[in-house]
């Protein structure tokens, strides 16, 4: 498995589409950090890296991945592989390691370009704790990476494009629906607390660079148990799919 899994991440990231959806995606911050710098509030910084790696990356990941495994629906790059020998549990695990690895780029991207544009265009970043910030960051890479689990459990229930359009409706509707709940229940709400800490769409108010989320560990926890969930079914799913 090993193998197959240096193979996926080699073909990954020679994919023009992921470079270019890296390349689109720092340029939407570096536009966002230009945008809020002539503001003279506090804060700025954090909502830029904290809105965009809640709403925006997972939209850009998710594109991504649906492009790059939708494509080995199209090509029978997928029975190639069963063709060599290997089992559908280890090409799903291939997807899995690779996308994860998609997401984390993705978040090394965010990271880059927000401290790269802050210092560019002087936001201030006088209020940002370094302890905040390090956390929250990884309380968020840990509830993207259950997203990423979700993506690629579409990607095998809905093939080809579909995917694509299946992961954005998937990610708008989520936000939505977080958006309007929380004007109804606000963030003093304990039920609508811990559900939000399921969906990384939901927590853009919870995640700034001053202070520490309310039990990260819990979030971090919660998050990944939706991706648990989403690679068993996915992999059930695999198992049972009619691949002719």
């Amino acid at each position: 498995m090993t193998k197959l899994i240096r193979a996926d991440i080699i073909r990954v990231f020679r994919s023009k589409t992921l470079r270019l959806m890296m390349l689109l995606f720092a340029g939407l911050i570096v536009l966002e950090s230009l945008i809020v710098s002539g503001e003279e509030a506090k804060g700025q910084f954090s909502s830029i890296i904290f809105g965009m790696g809640a709403v925006l990356l997972p939209m850009f990941v998710s594109i991504g991945i649906c492009l790059v495994i939708s494509s080995e629906f199209n090509n029978g790059g997928i029975r190639n592989k069963m063709t060599v020998g290997h089992k559908r549990e280890s090409i799903y695990g291939s997807w899995l390691v690779c996308s994860c690895v998609v997401t984390l780029a993705m978040i090394v991207v965010l990271v880059a370009a927000s401290f790269a544009s802050a210092f560019v265009f002087g936001i201030d970043m006088s209020d940002v704790k370094a302890d905040a910030l390090i956390i929250n960051l990884l309380i968020m890479a840990a509830c993207d990476l259950g997203f990423t689990a979700v993506i690629v459990l579409f990607c095998t229930l809905f093939t080809g494009t579909k995917s694509v359009a299946v992961a954005f409706i998937y990610n708008e509707t989520t936000m939505m629906i977080f958006a309007l709940l929380g004007e109804t229940f606000k963030e003093n709400d304990e039920v609508y607390k811990f559900v939000c800490r399921f969906f990384v769409q939901a927590q853009t108010k919870f995640y700034t660079t001053t202070e520490i989320s309310d039990s990260p560990w819990l979030t971090a926890l919660c998050g990944l148990s939706l991706g648990v969930l989403a690679t068993v079914a996915g992999i059930v799913s695999f198992k049972h799919k009619d691949l002719k």
